[in-house]
């Protein structure tokens, strides 16, 4: 009886062990190739899209280079969009911020239809921000919604290759709609996103010191 019971006793660790050691390969191992190998999240490879655009050169087209440039990228899934960044001097000294975020959307369920995106431009010398709101085609020339966003910002109908400009007491911005792309669906033609990219490129009224 003791022999059995200590066999028995055996028996039941050596099971845990291997169930340990199962569980272990299946986390260590499975699962970050799982990762890899599976499709990346619409945050993931809107990084991605964001790290491979190339930002405008403006010294190269005879423009003064911008004092702060940033690109940003919304993907169709990435519900919580909203990019903010710093704008500082060459000096280091902090001047304002800027950045883009969901303003619209339309139909219901996931992932959300972003029909339009607030652009604005916060600059610390003013005691405003200045907001303009990037539409669809379908939600610029529905009445009710340009009316209704409108309170938001000036309109503004997405275009690729457009350029967008905001101005505070002493900041001077454009946003450039790099590319963008219309989402696909049961919903009206070109009324949300599927890919939008933007670059924003900032410079101050007065020569920075």
């Amino acid at each position: 009886m003791i022999g059995s019971s200590i066999f028995s006793f055996v028996l039941i660790v050596v099971i845990l062990l291997v169930v340990g050691l199962v569980i272990f390969f299946i986390v260590r191992f499975l699962r970050p190739m799982s990762r890899r190998s599976g499709d990346s999240t619409p945050a993931q490879q809107a990084r991605e899209l964001t790290r491979q655009t190339e930002l405008t050169d403006y010294a190269a087209i005879g423009q003064e280079p911008p004092i702060a440039q940033f690109v940003t990228t919304f993907m169709l899934g990435d519900d919580l969009f909203d990019d903010s960044f710093s704008v500082d001097s060459p000096a280091g000294e902090f001047m304002g911020e800027c950045g883009v975020g969901i303003s619209e959307s339309i139909g219901v369920g996931e992932p959300k239809k972003v029909s339009a995106f607030e652009v604005w431009l916060f600059d610390k010398n003013d005691i405003q921000t200045v907001t303009k709101v990037i539409m669809s085609a379908h939600a610029y020339n529905d009445v009710a919604t340009f009316q209704r966003l409108e309170s938001k910002g000036e309109p503004v109908l997405a275009e690729r290759h457009k350029n967008v400009y905001l101005e505070t007491a002493a900041l001077q911005m454009v946003a450039t709609i790099s590319d963008m792309e219309y989402g696909d669906g049961a919903l009206p033609a070109q009324s949300f996103f599927g890919r939008v990219t933007l670059e924003l490129a900032i410079w101050p009224k007065t020569p920075a010191p």
